[in-house]
């Protein structure tokens, strides 16, 4: 009995410690357009959406690698304040950050250097860490919909008049 006490203890320890959050990445520049997913396990998603067409993949993190980005994401301090950039620049580089948990959702956006440094360097350590891995593909799809409000812009159509 006092084992399968010494079990369920320990069970209940482990499911209060696991963090349960969902964390977007995107990028985007002239040459790449891609998302990271990570929600706290060791596996990150790359869905690679350059030039037009999505194609998801994976890999396994290494625990330090896991470790660095759970830290940054504890410790990270979104602005209150939101970010404007001129939307009239299209070039240089674009970063999303989505970061969800039970409680709160936070988004930031930056693009052409605008914007918090710690924000620059994180998005460049997710990069890095892509760019040392080999990921496999998959047949796996997400729920991009509230990141792509913040980086697509809409497309307002205008209709044509014939002949006026």
């Amino acid at each position: 009995m006092r084992s399968l006490s010494l079990i369920f203890i320990l069970v209940f320890i482990g499911c209060q410690t696991k963090k349960d959050l969902d964390f977007t990445f995107y990028k985007w520049n002239i040459r790449e357009s891609y998302y990271l997913k990570f929600n706290s396990s060791d596996t990150l998603y790359f869905i690679n959406t350059y030039p037009f067409e999505e194609q998801t993949s994976y890999t396994i993190l290494a625990s330090t690698e896991r470790e660095m980005i759970q830290n940054i994401l504890d410790s990270i301090s979104f602005p209150i304040d939101k970010i404007d950039f001129d939307s009239s620049v299209n070039d240089g580089v674009t970063y999303a950050f989505n970061l969800k948990d039970k409680k709160h959702s936070r988004k930031l956006k930056i693009h052409g250097h605008a914007g918090p440094n710690q924000f620059w360097e994180f998005g460049k350590s997710l990069e890095d860490i892509k760019n040392n891995h080999k990921f496999t593909e998959i047949k796996k799809e997400f729920n991009l919909t509230e990141i792509d409000s913040m980086v697509i812009n809409k497309l307002n159509f205008v209709k044509k008049n014939n002949g006026h």
